[in-house]
């Protein structure tokens, strides 16, 4: 015990002495002892991890003010101010009533024109009717009675949390207390001048004792994760394709893939695409050998009427396979690149689907390539981003890849989610760009990759405020 007392700093041998045998409010102690709340938390804190003290905390729900309501403790309410006003004059206009409160008129009004004692005629606000007294006054007042809601609603009072310390000492912190040691606790410049540290002992620092977690400001571990994924590429070689913008063409976001105008996919009235309105609607695509290119292309294989102004339009792009398609234009071959972008699609919000959210998409030029070249690669993304390859995949379609291939990850609680899709891109894709060796391409949700490797179940959580849920996320894995 002798050994326990030598470890107590001055603010809990404070504490210490002025607590008894019934439960004190921590705002008493602080009051006896001199020392601010704050202080007398932390020592409270200490004193129970070592048994010294029994703390309480109880927490409880109540009516507070808002700064706002707060004011009219004390003031009439706005609705009050008008009333008492046409009761004087019987009405006035709109503009004196504002000039004299100002942006109070909206809600005094709306108040009573629901309570049926005014109404506004010919730029006037006519008294139809008056009342001495309404519930939610006394209510603002008291915090008590009916209009509490009411009050509420207005953003004038709030339900508020308020957790309640007490303490009182132990057993233990009895004989603690009764144990005298006369120590220097901090050195000062005056005891060094006089030497009176000479033959005193020094308090002993408890390097054992627990001590409240702090919280430092750090990167969201999501945003973390994508900084990994382009660390591990770039370690693999792969170049970053060069940054496009939001918003492009309906030609770059899917004609240039091999997309035929009439795909569903494609089409302009569908619920797949957003469609860009202000401040304009079509701009003119400048690589013109290209875009003649495709446009013959088109016409030759899916034999179908081209439309310019459907090529022409704006949209939000929905795949960061696009930025493949413009990579295209000048690539090194061989050459591996790859890109974290941005999509946007008009996808119904649930546990695996966002409007928005981030795509891994890559493509590799090479002339030795083959579909197995492909499937190696997406396993090892798998270990690489999840940390298993506890992977499968399906034959799958799309426009611009023959053949093509869709990969699932097992996610812990719901199961195999699809991950993305890849395939090797089509001849007719390639042709009006010049290339003439095989292209591997994948198109990657990075979302349903961490939310594999983390066990989160729902998308949504990605964008909590929940700060508690978000520091049980890990922020870095080791490469």
């Amino acid at each position: 015990m002798e050994e326990v007392a030598r470890k107590l700093s001055s603010v809990e041998v404070k504490v210490l002495e002025i607590l008894g045998e019934e439960f004190r409010r921590v705002e008493e102690i602080a009051r006896d002892t001199g020392l601010d709340e704050a202080a007398v938390r932390r020592a409270l804190e200490y004193l129970s991890s070592k048994g010294l003290a029994e703390v309480n905390k109880e927490s409880y729900t109540h009516w507070d003010w808002t700064d706002q309501g707060r004011f009219y403790v004390g003031n009439p309410l706005p609705e009050r101010r008008l009333l008492e006003l046409l009761k004087e004059k019987g009405e006035v206009p709109l503009e004196e009533a504002k000039g004299l409160l100002g942006d109070e008129l909206a809600p005094a009004l709306g108040v009573l024109k629901k309570e049926k004692l005014v109404k506004i005629e010919k730029g006037r606000i006519v008294l139809l009717g008056y009342v001495e007294k309404f519930p939610w006054e006394e209510a603002i007042r008291t915090l008590e009675g009916e209009g509490l809601d009411f009050l509420q609603r207005r953003g004038l009072v709030r339900r508020k949390r308020t957790t309640v310390t007490r303490a009182r000492i132990t057993p233990l912190g009895k004989k603690v207390r009764g144990i005298k040691v006369d120590l220097i606790e901090r050195l000062t410049p005056e005891i060094l001048r006089t030497g009176a540290w000479k033959g005193k002992e020094f308090r002993h620092y408890d390097v054992e004792s627990p001590v409240p977690p702090k919280h430092f400001g750090s990167k969201h571990p999501y945003v973390e994760f994508l900084r990994k994924v382009k660390e591990v590429l770039l370690s693999m070689g792969f170049k970053e394709m060069e940054p496009a913008p939001v918003v492009m063409t309906h030609f770059w976001n899917l004609e240039a893939l091999f997309v035929p105008q009439n795909h569903p996919a494609a089409d302009l009235g569908a619920a797949d695409t957003y469609l860009v309105e202000e401040p304009q609607k079509y701009m003119e695509v400048e690589e013109r050998e290209i875009y003649e290119g495709v446009k013959e292309v088109h016409g030759r294989v899916w034999n179908y009427r081209w439309d310019d102004e459907v090529a022409r339009r704006l949209v939000l792009r929905s795949h960061c396979t696009a930025l493949s398609a413009l990579t295209l234009r000048r690539p090194e071959i061989p050459g591996k690149y790859f890109t974290i972008c941005r999509v946007y699609r008009p996808e119904q919000v649930d546990a695996k689907h966002l409007p928005e959210f981030n795509q891994l998409d890559g493509i590799v030029l090479d002339p030795s390539l083959n579909f197995r070249h492909l499937l190696g690669l997406l396993k090892e993304f798998a270990e690489a981003f999840v940390g298993t390859g506890n992977v499968k995949f399906k034959a799958g379609y799309f426009p611009f890849t023959e053949p093509s291939v869709e990969m699932f990850a097992k996610h812990p609680s719901l199961g195999w989610i699809e991950i993305g899709g890849a395939g090797m891109f089509r001849e007719e894709l390639l042709e009006p760009f010049g290339i003439d060796v095989p292209v591997i391409a994948w198109g990657l949700g990075l979302e349903r990759f961490f939310m594999t490797r983390y066990g989160i179940h729902d998308i949504r959580e990605l964008f909590t405020e929940d700060l508690g849920r978000l520091r049980e996320i890990p922020k870095v894995w080791r490469l």
